[in-house]
């Protein structure tokens, strides 16, 4: 079987080397006398240089080990998170014979060290000075310049399975990846795979003795692929060299030894700018070392037919020769030489290739098992030619049985519920024909069962799981292929149960963006058996997720209640869901007022007003704040807020009579420009100045609504809030409102009810936040006698706002807390609703009788479950109030109903003045409020629903 060849640089393990010899710990570092043979060095977990080297405290790097190992030990390199070990090491301590000194690195799949020659790379990466009896095995270099491994003075040395990185590339070549110097002997070099760029793979300095370079590959040489000089006992066996700008095998110097079974290509489409056209050739021995060398069994693969390059194959003592057979004519070296071929691939050859079992079995160096540690068989297709009964291949690569296991083949059940009783079996084929056996692993745990393909074999899952079978077929070599079948899934009696819950993305200070949903699915039990969960969001949209815990996000396109449903569907095909109710929301923006727009309207005329004009053109703005001016009148009416492109509703924003100045605060819904329309119902012109005081939008995080149990915060009449008597004309009063009644410090606007009694001339009242100039909201206008009201919101900065009576005579001012906003906890978000009249004693509507609300008494009128309110979770609801051309003086209060009620205000009237005023009304548990008549004569009483304000979430 042909085994993957590892790509050239992934490491088993690694050295890295970055300057000169440094590492993480402190200290000098001691041998462990306790030792049990092994010495750790792991730079990615909690070491130390000073300590034993044990595996719970390894050592931090490779040079403190090399300090310290002793005969007999091992030091084991390992890196989980493939980081690279910087420092050039060198090792001066010898093993022995019976008891060698070994360095290796960490199984592949457990993670690798990476070791990087120092830039600019004057010493190696990995130096063995004046060392014997040692071994360093399944290790890579990688660096920058200069030498990889140097082996100097040293015997007993083995470098066997090490990978070296590709440096950086320059036209002369840049260092050599294993030296041997000339003092050294009994190196074997084995198994190694050098990448390209080098000046040489393999060097052997003149001196040296008993050098065996086997197994190896050498690609893209600069100067020389394996090169031995002055060399007695030199073995070169069995490499493959890839080598389109220098001699790939050469041994000068007076060497004397073997050179069989190798591979040298010219490989011309490795040329490169920096290896233009050469001429050197494939294989040289110089005169002096002619005499000591034999060359048999190897290949100059310098291509075939139109494709061979003008090149010699062979030097020999001098003489160049363009082929095998001229060489073997003029030598009698080479006899079985082979050429006139192309090798393109770093692989093992092609099936009929003339390398395969054409090698000799019995040459100096010859290993058991290839560069990939495949073993050496006999191709049952190919005709033996070689020598030996082991039937290697030429070069570095053996040819093997090709077993093909397919790939997906499915247990037959491959679902069902746990016990399953299910079957496998494979179609494994050999390309040499050879009898085939194979073993399953079925993946839980129970003894392997064994057969031959085509048979198949019955299991029975017992606990719910997927499984994973394992099939291992063998050939009659030993050559053995591991594939997977596709999994078997034993599922739970039910399937794993879905949980989906939401809530509004809110913000650490306390904002919170109303239409922004944060899902949490949790992880489900028996998560294995998932294939898949989707998550509906219910607008029309719905997302993919994985199987483990996590949040979704998801921004609403309006407000509204959508429900939001999970579906999981298992591997048996069974499916659970989990459903969800957001309650897509508003919150409120608050806004230092800015007249608008000031315009007079015609009779029964409309004025339009844009995005632009109320400052509504921003993110998910779903509704509008505004406070309107009334002033100019030809005649009494009132003004309609509806949304721009609707049916005009039949409810008012604000009152006015001929010649009276009015104002009142309302909320009205915008298109997705953020257009409105404001119509005049009287019969004659009135001048209008809007000014925006807030937004609420679904798409920006913002503040929400906290409705208070109303409670009267000034009266100068009593002196509550501090201030007792009249506050004469032009003057002000600065009220506290954050830190009293459950106004917290840290609330961002108020909503207060104010108002003006005994007033001594006629006048009106601004509320302005403290500090602040220029943000004053225009409170009621009053004449003489008269006592007037309105609900204002006001943003706060410190907590205060501040009062004015702008009459020139004195007034007592009265302010009532409805609510405030602030931080999200137990707040409420606002939805607004087409404009209804939901009350209307004249005609029944909201009481179910035609009469006026008495003197001193109380109408229930139910707000919730109609009209676009929720049934359930609504905190407050936001109406206009208005008592028309009352028969008497007095005022209204609203309120929760199932409540107290409170010693407010919130509609002042006067005989025979229209009275209308903004209220945001707490609600009652029952979804109620109560308006009370606190004048001495029955009234009318109209109430216009504009939205509501509910908890998050509803349902």
């Amino acid at each position: 079987m042909r085994r993957p060849r590892p790509a050239v640089g992934v490491p088993v393990a690694v050295l890295v080397v970055a300057g000169m010899v440094s590492g993480w710990g402190t200290g000098e570092a001691t041998a462990d006398a306790e030792s049990a043979g092994t010495l750790y060095v792991n730079h990615d977990v909690a070491c130390s240089d000073s300590g034993a080297g044990t595996q719970d405290v390894p050592f931090c790097t490779v040079q403190a080990a090399a300090d310290v190992v002793e005969p007999g030990q091992t030091v084991r390199i390992e890196s989980p998170n493939n980081n690279p070990y910087s420092g050039s090491v060198t090792l001066t301590r010898s093993g022995t014979k019976d008891a060698p000194i070994t360095f290796t690195g960490a199984p592949l799949g457990v993670g690798g060290s990476r070791a990087v020659l120092a830039w600019p790379g004057s010493a190696p990466a990995l130096t063995l000075k004046a060392v014997h009896d040692v071994h360093v095995e399944s290790l890579t270099v990688a660096y920058d310049d200069g030498d990889g491994v140097a082996v100097t003075a040293s015997e007993g040395v083995t470098l066997d399975r090490l990978t070296y990185n590709r440096p950086v590339l320059s036209a002369s070549g840049t260092g050599t990846a294993v030296t041997v110097d000339g003092t050294s002997s009994d190196v074997t070099v084995s198994r190694n795979w050098i990448a390209d760029g080098y000046a040489y793979g393999v060097r052997v300095e003149a001196g040296a003795a008993r050098v065996t370079a086997t197994t190896n590959v050498v690609t893209t040489p600069r100067q020389g692929g394996i090169a031995v000089s002055g060399t007695t006992g030199a073995d070169v066996t069995s490499n493959t060299v890839f080598t389109p700008c220098a001699t790939g095998i050469s041994l000068d110097g007076g060497s004397a030894g073997v050179v069989e079974n190798n591979v040298v290509a010219s490989a011309a489409a490795r040329q490169s700018a920096t290896c233009p056209a050469p001429t050197a050739p494939l294989y040289a021995v110089s005169a002096d070392s002619a005499g000591g060398v034999t060359g048999d069994y190897n290949v100059a693969a310098n291509g075939v037919g139109s494709s061979a390059r003008p090149r010699a194959e062979y030097s020999w003592a001098g003489a160049s020769y363009a082929t095998t057979a001229a060489l073997r004519d003029a030598t009698g070296q080479g006899t079985h030489d082979i050429d006139g071929l192309n090798v393109l691939s770093l692989a093992a050859p092609s099936e009929h290739s003339p390398l395969i079992d054409s090698a000799d079995a019995d040459a100096p160096g010859e290993l058991s098992a290839d560069i990939q540690e495949a073993p050496r068989v006999d191709d049952r297709l190919v005709a033996d030619t070689g020598t030996g009964t082991t039937h290697p291949d030429r070069g570095a690569f053996e040819r093997h049985d090709i077993i093909a296991v397919p790939n997906g083949d499915y247990p037959s059940p491959a679902t069902g519920v746990a016990p399953l009783v299910t079957s496998f079996k494979t179609g494994a084929t050999s390309s040499w024909g050879e009898p085939l056996t194979y073993s399953f692993d079925f993946g839980d745990g129970s003894a392997p069962a064994t057969g031959t393909p085509g048979d198949p074999v019955a299991h029975s899952y017992t606990t719910p799981g997927r499984y994973n079978a394992r099939i291992t077929v063998t050939d009659a070599d030993g050559t053995s292929r591991t594939g997977y079948e596709n999994a078997a899934v034993a599922g739970t009696a039910v399937p794993p149960t879905a949980s989906l819950s939401g809530a509004a993305d809110t913000t650490n200070d306390g904002q919170v963006n109303a239409g922004y949903a944060r899902f949490t699915i949790p992880k489900p039990a028996d998560a294995w058996e998932i294939a898949y969960r989707t998550l509906t969001y219910g607008d029309g949209s719905q997302e993919n997720l994985a199987v483990d815990a996590q949040q979704a996000e998801h921004q609403y396109p309006a407000p509204g209640t959508y429900t939001a449903t999970l579906t999981q569907t298992d591997l048996l095909g069974r499916t659970t869901t989990a459903k969800t109710a957001f309650h897509a929301a508003d919150a409120f923006v608050p806004m230092t007022p800015e007249y608008d727009t000031e315009k007079t309207i015609p009779a029964h005329g409309v004025l339009k007003l844009s995005a632009a004009t109320l400052q509504a053109n921003s993110n998910g703005v779903d509704a509008a704040q505004l406070q309107i001016v009334t002033s100019e009148a030809k005649a009494s009416g009132s003004l309609t807020l509806y949304t721009a492109g609707t049916t005009r509703p039949g409810t008012s924003s604000i009152n006015f009579e001929a010649g009276r100045t009015a104002t009142n605060e309302a909320t009205v819904k915008v298109t997705p420009t953020g257009s409105v329309d404001l119509y005049n119902g009287s019969s004659g012109p009135v001048t209008v100045e809007v000014a925006t005081v807030g937004l609420h939008s679904h798409a920006q995080f913002a503040r929400t609504y906290h409705p208070a149990t109303p409670v009267r915060l000034l009266d100068t009449r009593t002196g509550t809030g501090g201030i007792t008597g009249p506050v004469a004309g032009g003057h002000s009063v600065t009220l506290s409102v954050a830190g009293t009644h459950g106004v917290p410090t840290g609330a961002d606007a108020v909503v207060l009810n104010v108002a003006a009694t005994t007033t001594k001339g006629s006048g009106h009242l601004t509320v302005s936040t403290h500090g602040i100039s220029g943000s004053d909201v225009t409170g009621p206008y009053w004449t003489t006698g008269q006592t007037a009201s309105d609900q204002v919101m006001v943003p706060l900065v410190d907590g205060k706002v501040v009062l004015h009576n702008t009459s020139r005579s004195s007034a007592n001012l009265v302010a009532d807390l409805v609510g405030w906003y602030g931080p999200t906890a137990n707040g409420a978000e606002y939805q607004p609703v087409t404009p209804a009249r939901i009350l209307n004693t004249r005609t029944g509507t909201g009481s179910g009788r035609i009469a006026k609300l008495g003197a001193h008494a109380t109408l229930k009128l139910k707000v919730t479950g109609a009209h676009g309110v929720p049934a359930s979770g609504v905190r407050a609801v936001d109406l206009n109030l208005t008592v028309p051309t009352p028969s008497g003086s007095g005022y209204l209060v609203a309120y929760a109903d199932g409540t107290s009620r409170p010693g407010v205000h919130s509609v002042d009237f006067t005989a025979g003045h229209t009275a209308a005023n903004g209220a945001l009304v707490k609600v009652g548990a029952d979804g109620e409020i109560a308006l009370y008549n606190a004048g001495s004569t029955s009234v009318d009483v109209y109430a216009d629903l504009l939205g509501d304000y509910a908890v998050h979430p509803v349902g």
